[in-house]
């Protein structure tokens, strides 16, 4: 018998996990995530919270390899280190879910306290991993699993992204507790006639009643909550009219899939030039995607006349993704705003780098063990201090450039700070055809319903999109598909929640998991103390008799 339990515990682990990773892209199945962590909370309700955390950490490696197999398309070129870098990205990862799961039981005391307790406790876990160490790893946050107009997506207008993960694994939990009652009703129903002739057992028929009632009314309630929350801010003003220009070129392997050539550059300025056939007026920006430009437009006389003749062509200003060229040794990732006349107006640079894709942590060392580290990577960029919109025809833009759209905090500062319209600059090539760049959408689709604001997507090489304030995605370009999208990006200047209270809201998830765990702790310490007694008694009670 134990042997099976067991067998069926190891079992729960990678099916939960599977069915975590089957909620996001590339399979998007989003209501999954509402009962995939059941089957492992079910499976260590009983066991020690040391064995929890090694099934957690089963299931975390499940959840992640599958969740980040783009990397190991990515990194193909390198052989064995594409699986090598695979594998330990999923296996840190997975510490976050070894640490939860052990809570599980360890919380056990707290009895329905743990419906508050182990949700926040999910939330600071993916808190910690967003942010740390060396910058973070914010993918595969929960409440990106409802991108796509989940049934809990406008919570976080309210919540924010950690605060809908928390709603998300209470939702796991809840049923997970109404399958154990139901469980214990089933088992217990047969001995209910030995209660007592005409004395029915008024406590198994309310618990059954409550069983039978408790997840009808659970659905219920998130549905009222959905329908609860206030709507986005309002649009105020004329959209802005913005042009994406798509132009980019699939390369060899790795990050050479989204390296910048000449004839990258050159596609972005003929498409460009080409809105000067347009009809109509001119539009109020013109983007072109993160690395856009081969080499520095601002010291290369060539690069910058080109800009310039794109732009009076278009007679618009353009913001131009590029690696710019600090010193000798430095660059930067940065968003170079050029004028209708070609003149620069304002940049952004990059904040949050890529670990191992823009820089390489202990570079000197890992040169030498990995020398592939430094093959793909052989300079340092220099990350940015600042972060604060650019007005563009009368209009706040926050700007993000690639992967930091997928940071809520930096978006909702961006909101704060006055940004009516929030622009994500990326070149999603390195990610290859996999999952990757429909993931990296979603985050954005989070960060909009998030800010209450649209958010302009404009890829180098796709995706393309604009996503207005409920997460919906329109206009979307296909991966390589050389193109040019016209779209329109209202602004909004009103705050949601989230924006207003986010900070406070991630440190309320800070202390309820803190004061959770301490009370666990006196409340295991307190049970042991009287177990202690109640053994003492039973030794000493034989000694009394004696004497």
């Amino acid at each position: 018998m134990r042997r099976g339990t067991t067998a069926l515990r190891l079992l729960a682990a990678p099916l939960s996990g599977a069915l975590l990773a089957a909620a996001f892209p590339a399979l998007d199945l989003g209501p999954l995530a509402l009962v995939a962590l059941v089957p492992l909370l079910l499976a260590v309700e009983t066991v020690r919270p040391r064995k929890a955390a090694v099934l957690g950490y089963l299931a975390g490696l499940a959840f992640f390899g599958l969740h980040l197999l783009w990397i190991a398309q990515f990194l193909s070129w390198t052989g064995a280190v594409a699986w090598l870098a695979w594998g330990a990205l999923s296996g840190i990862q997975a510490v976050a879910f070894a640490a939860f799961f052990a809570l599980v039981p360890a919380t056990r005391p707290l009895g329905a306290l743990r419906l508050l307790v182990l949700p926040a406790a999910w939330a600071v876990l993916e808190l910690v991993r967003a942010y740390h160490p060396i910058g973070g790893f914010p993918w595969g946050l929960l409440a990106t699993s409802q991108h796509d107009a989940g049934l809990l997506l406008p919570l976080a207008r309210v919540v924010g992204g950690f605060g809908l993960a928390a709603v998300i694994v209470a939702v796991n939990l809840a049923v997970a507790m109404w399958l154990r009652a139901l469980w214990a009703t089933t088992r217990d129903a047969p001995r209910e006639p030995e209660a007592g002739a005409g004395a029915p057992d008024r406590r198994g028929r309310l618990r059954r009643v409550a069983v039978l009632a408790g997840l009808p009314l659970l659905v219920a309630g998130l549905v009222g909550a959905g329908l609860a929350v206030p709507a986005p801010p309002a649009a105020t003003g004329t959209p802005l009219d913005v042009v994406v220009v798509q132009a980019g070129l699939r390369g060899p392997h790795g990050l050479a899939q989204g390296a910048t050539t000449e004839q990258v550059f050159d596609n972005h300025v003929r498409r460009t030039e080409t809105l000067a056939l347009t009809p109509g007026d001119p539009p109020d920006l013109v983007v072109w995607g993160e690395g856009a430009a081969d080499d520095d437009p601002l010291t290369n006389p060539d690069r910058q006349a080109a800009v310039a003749r794109a732009a009076a062509a278009a007679r618009a200003p353009i913001l131009l993704g590029a690696t710019t060229r600090l010193d000798d040794t430095h660059r930067a990732t940065e968003g170079l705003l050029f004028t209708a006349d070609g003149r620069l107006a304002d940049r952004y640079r990059k904040r949050r780098l890529v670990p191992f894709g823009e820089f390489v942590p202990l570079g000197g060392l890992m040169g030498r063990l990995i020398p592939a580290t430094r093959e793909g990577v052989p300079y340092d960029k220099v990350p940015g201090d600042r972060l604060e919109p650019l007005l563009i025809d009368g209009t706040r833009v926050g700007p993000l450039i690639c992967w930091e759209s997928a940071y809520p905090g930096d978006a909702r500062q961006l909101a704060r700070d006055g940004a009516q319209v929030l622009l994500v600059l990326t070149n999603n090539a390195s990610f290859g055809t996999g999952a990757g760049p429909r993931q990296h959408l979603a985050a954005g689709q989070l960060r909009a319903v998030e800010t209450g604001r649209t958010i302009v997507q404009g890829a180098v090489t796709g995706i393309s999109a604009v996503i207005d304030p409920a997460g919906r995605t329109s206009s979307e370009t296909g991966l390589y598909q050389q193109t040019t999208v016209r779209l329109a990006a209202p602004p909004r200047a009103g705050l949601t929640p989230y924006v207003r209270y986010g900070r406070g809201l991630e440190a309320a998830l800070i202390g309820i998991t803190v004061a959770g765990i301490v009370l666990a702790g006196l409340l295991w310490r307190r049970r042991l103390a009287v177990a202690d007694r109640g053994v003492a008694e039973r030794v000493l009670a034989p000694l009394r008799g004696q004497t």
